[in-house]
């Protein structure tokens, strides 16, 4: 019984914390609304780990986070400083050509960037070069001034609706908050320049619900401009991935659809589901003989850690099962799969107290590479363990969380259950001797969800909807 009221609560202190995040102007009766643009939509992004960890602090069970994020809250100055463009595009008045704005790239947008430069249709420009567009398809430097005003305004005021909360900041935190509020103002205001600047016909963004790219849906918006998005991995959190900006959204599947469709507070002028162009072709030996275990794991950084209910360790626990089991199990190996924003340290020495060295590394090649000396797979709520149950490997969802986890593998049948330590060991003995049946109706459970969740498409298909919409 005493479990299941702690489950309720970190439930509860989840809703809570989501709630601040999305709502604390109307705590101090505030209007985050400023030259027609919400930056409580803009901010709410920098508040998902800062309340969260607040609350964790609060209620006891920070498990000492803030040693972790202490080495690291300076580390990703891009979701708030400014990147400058340095090209020199000039929009040719004759051309009928539709312009794209791409401002930012990565390696997740270079087939959509590269199919729609091909195109004889449209025009992509952006911010930088990502090693495919040439020099005269970069944009000037808008010349945009800040806003210290506003900026000290909507700072002071979203403090004071914390504080109204109940809502009490590390002084690394208030440090950081105050730096990215600042930020997120020269953000959208240069973003607003380079639209007015270069007038693009539509604007194309890598993720649409946090800065840098929400500050130009947002702008966009403001200024008539379509703005599009592309769905580029599965929602794993409760609450924070909800909504979505974008006038048109481009999504994997339909589940993924239906979970916009109920959840987000806005709603795009029309989804479209064009699969997963992001998925690699793979032929695995079924019948090959591996005692590897990989395991795949998912971001843990103070950072990343948004609902209360998280914590920074939950992969170093896991990992300590299955080094246990390893301990037991000498002709056993494993490999991790780290997520980029993981705490690589916690498990390097995990290891080495083991002195597993020689059968447990750390590995950051391709999935690809990884599955075709893999036994079985352990992961957490990740995109990448749901890529496993496309190539018929047994699969162990591991989630030591006390909520449960977003990711349906279990209840759909897909997955064993490792929800806490005996689940685990029990499901790594068991995924190491099923019988042919229970096999094969593992991976026929695999096959199907895979098939909801992650469906392969086309990237002409992403290219397609875009340029109907221009």
């Amino acid at each position: 019984m005493g479990t299941k009221k702690t489950i309720i609560g970190l439930k509860d202190l989840d809703k809570r914390a989501y709630n601040i995040v999305c709502n604390w102007y109307k705590s101090i009766d505030f209007n985050p609304v400023y030259k027609g643009i919400d930056y409580s939509l803009i901010i709410r992004f920098y508040l998902w780990d800062k309340v969260g960890r607040a609350l964790r602090i609060q209620n006891g069970i920070g498990n000492n986070e803030v040693d972790a994020y202490k080495e690291e809250y300076k580390n990703f100055p891009q979701y708030y400083t400014t990147l400058l463009p340095r090209g020199s595009y000039k929009r040719n008045l004759f051309s009928r050509k539709k312009i794209i704005f791409i401002p930012y790239q990565s390696s997740l947008t270079q087939g959509i960037v590269s199919k729609l430069h091909e195109s004889k249709s449209a025009k992509v420009i952006s911010k930088i070069s990502g090693d495919i567009l040439p020099q005269k398809r970069i944009i000037k430097l808008s010349p945009v001034k800040q806003d210290k005003e506003w900026s000290e305004v909507l700072y002071s005021n979203l403090i004071k609706a914390l504080n109204v909360s109940n809502i009490n900041l590390i002084p690394e935190d208030v440090w950081l908050l105050k730096e990215q509020i600042y930020g997120a103002v020269r953000l959208t205001n240069l973003a607003v320049a380079e639209l007015k600047t270069n007038k693009p016909d539509a604007v194309y963004v890598h993720s649409d619900n946090h800065p840098p790219y929400i500050n130009y849906v947002l702008a966009a918006k403001m200024l008539n401009i379509p703005t599009f998005t592309y769905q580029h991995g599965l929602d794993c959190e409760h609450y924070y991935y909800n909504d979505c900006f974008a006038d048109y959204v481009a999504v994997w599947s339909a589940h993924r659809k239906n979970r916009y469709i109920l959840n987000s507070l806005t709603q795009p002028i029309s989804y479209k589901i064009v699969g997963n162009v992001f998925l690699n072709n793979l032929a695995i030996d079924k019948n090959k003989v591996s005692n590897t275990i990989l395991y795949i794991t998912r971001p843990h950084k103070p950072l990343k850690c948004y609902a209360p209910s998280r914590s920074h360790k939950e992969g170093l626990e896991i990992l300590k099962v299955i080094l246990k089991f390893l301990l037991k199990n000498k002709s056993i190996e494993l490999i991790i799969k780290p997520h980029p924003m993981d705490i690589i340290s916690f498990y390097t020495n995990a290891i080495s107290e083991c002195k597993l060295q020689n059968r447990a590394r750390i590995k950051n090649t391709s999935i690809n590479e990884l599955l075709s000396k893999s036994a079985i797979v352990i992961t957490e709520d990740s995109t990448a363990g749901v890529e496993v149950m496309r190539f018929g490997i047994p699969l162990i969802h591991a989630n030591f969380s006390t909520v449960e986890p977003v990711l349906p593998l279990v209840k759909e049948k897909a997955a064993l259950k490792g929800f806490n330590e005996d689940e685990l060991l029990h499901s790594i003995e068991l995924a190491f001797n099923l019988d042919e049946y229970e096999r094969a109706t593992l991976i026929e459970q695999q096959k199907q969800l895979s098939e909801k969740l992650i469906p392969k498409g086309n990237v002409k298909s992403v290219i397609s909807y875009i340029l109907e919409n221009i």
